[in-house]
């Protein structure tokens, strides 16, 4: 990795680390536990799609996301950096396109997201239609 880019990433620390500390938030998650959570949406039948809040951001992304969607998630590079992920929202359906002129379909990895929660002993909430992992609280 380049000094720019190091010297980014560790003004990036330091402002979600003041900002923790400001809010006084403290952990619930590491990059251990992220990376043991990835490699359990990496099993599930499709990755689901989620929505992210940043520590130093005052909006979640996507800002909409209270209806399922027809995307997938993008776990590889969306989800990065760990350590500013204040929580991620995931709604573990989303609506697929069968044909031209079929409503789409939705499907549901929910149950399979909870069981894999469950192997890696990450609390969790459900809540409504979405299940809300903590980075921060």
């Amino acid at each position: 990795m380049n000094a720019a880019l190091m010297y980014d990433e560790d003004i990036h620390k330091q402002q979600v680390k003041a900002e923790l500390a400001r809010r006084g938030l403290g952990s619930y998650m590491n990059t251990t536990k992220w990376r043991e959570f990835l490699i359990e949406i990496n099993k599930l039948p499709f990755p689901p799609p989620y929505q992210r809040k940043d520590v130093l951001h005052p909006e979640p992304e996507p800002n909409n996301f209270d209806a399922d969607v027809w995307y997938l998630g993008d776990w590889e590079e969306g989800i990065h950096p760990f350590f500013s992920i204040e929580w991620i929202r995931i709604r573990p359906r989303y609506l697929k396109h069968v044909g031209q002129l079929l409503p789409k379909v939705s499907v549901d990895c929910g149950t399979e997201l909870e069981r894999a929660l469950q192997i890696i002993k990450q609390p969790y909430e459900k809540f409504e239609d979405s299940i809300w992992v903590y980075g921060y609280r």
